[in-house]
């Protein structure tokens, strides 16, 4: 236990003291709280409409949305023109007497587009250049039905206000959630899949390299000798566990500080992006931190195979496939947390890190799921924690060509 303790202790001193570990820690702190401050010093309501802080900034915004229209509407289908601006709010209009002055005043950009009426049920939409958010035709198509079944319902002597009342009844709903809300959970489950992929991917990748350098410089070889290689492997594993948690926390700590003191500058508008389930932050616990120790303890391993670190990405690459496997199914997983794949997937030490944050996110799993899912993870990650230990032990001391994966495994059937 002592030279265990020695190891982590020196293990957590190298990446503490690491400008690269240290700099980017406060780099993208620096970065949460700058971004989460900047309402208190720049208005930003124009891009975010809910930070206005009075009527007037509304009002100022509305301004600046204005645009112009213009109609030629020779056979006056539209004869009270104000229901125009009834249906394009913050818009002025400009009637013109034929065709060729509408497409003058679009061609020279004087109104941003223009409707020439043809009949009741036919007009032609004329603008300049076309836009993917364009929606004033759409508008302009449900104005002109409205006048036609107007005129029609009139004409048979029926009171069109009537029909128009019963067609537009409002119906009041609400949503009462009796288990899991999927839908706010959905962007909480893929940050949360997001931090589990990266700190796999970052610091499993470090803790690869690691073992690489120290075996390439014959530094592994007195490790070896001064220390049980359980201790060696379990403590460089565990060591970036702590270094990757600190990280996090650090960056998630000054992300919350600063929204919490500048909480009135954003109008609340991210208080729902700090409200995660506890559900979700258990889960994130327990198998965010027993992924990250699976998957090191084999990056560990797959590191001790190769000895030089230009070798690395070859030895880790099968491994790296078959994580960003499992990152997709778990994205798509999202919308569908009750499929049979994620079902299974939960169930798979290198999946369940992943798929049962979307499973928990989407409510579809019981506790007995839950639990079962856990111990499974926990049994994987001691096991893989061995077997990373013993590869760790026979692959350090050989050098020369890289190691084969199935030869390592060879290895171990052999010992035992």
């Amino acid at each position: 236990m002592k030279q265990f303790l020695v190891v982590l202790k020196f293990e957590l001193s190298n990446y503490f003291r690491k400008k690269s570990f240290v700099v980017s820690t406060i780099i993208i702190a620096a970065l949460m709280v700058v971004g989460l401050s900047l309402p208190n010093f720049i208005d930003m309501s124009s891009i975010l409409p809910g930070l206005a802080k009075s009527e007037t900034k509304v009002e100022e915004v509305e301004k600046e949305d204005i645009i112009n229209l213009a109609i030629h509407d020779e056979k006056n289908i539209i004869s009270n023109k104000d229901v125009l601006k009834a249906y394009f709010p913050n818009s002025n209009w400009k009637v013109v007497k034929n065709q060729d002055e509408l497409n003058k005043l679009v061609e020279n950009q004087d109104v941003e587009a223009g409707f020439d009426i043809k009949s009741s049920t036919q007009y032609s939409y004329v603008v300049q250049n076309t836009k993917f958010d364009d929606e004033n035709k759409t508008i302009f198509d449900e104005l002109l039905k409205r006048i036609y079944r107007e005129k029609q319902i009139t004409s048979e002597g029926i009171d069109f206000n009537k029909v128009d009342n019963v067609y537009n009844t409002q119906i009041v709903s609400d949503v009462e959630v009796l288990g899991k809300d999927s839908v706010n959970n959905y962007f909480y489950a893929y940050i949360l899949i997001f931090v589990v992929y990266m700190m796999i991917i970052m610091y499993g990748q470090l803790i690869a390299v690691s073992i690489t350098s120290e075996k390439s410089n014959r530094a592994i070889e007195v490790l070896v000798t001064s220390t049980n290689t359980n201790n060696l492997i379990f403590g460089k594993v565990i060591a970036g566990a702590i270094a990757s948690i600190a990280q996090v926390g650090v960056i998630m700590s000054a992300a919350l500080i600063a929204y919490k003191v500048n909480n009135e500058a954003w109008n609340g508008m991210l208080d729902s992006v700090f409200k995660i389930p506890s559900e979700l932050i258990v889960t994130f616990a327990i198998f965010g931190i027993l992924g990250y120790l699976f998957y090191s303890f084999i990056f560990g391993a797959l590191g001790a195979l190769v000895s030089k670190t230009e070798e690395i990405s070859t030895s880790v690459g099968p491994i790296m496939m078959i994580f960003v496997v499992v990152f997709f199914i778990s994205i798509f997983g999202l919308t569908n947390g009750d499929s049979v794949l994620l079902k299974v997937c939960s169930y798979i030490p290198f999946a369940s890190p992943m798929t049962m944050i979307v499973r928990v996110a989407t409510g579809a799993i019981t506790s007995m799921e839950f639990i079962i899912s856990a111990l499974i993870l926990i049994v994987s990650t001691v096991l893989a924690g061995i077997c990373g230990a013993k590869i760790y032990r026979m692959a350090t001391l050989m050098y020369g060509n890289p190691i084969k994966l199935k030869n390592a495994l060879k290895w171990l059937k052999v010992e035992k």
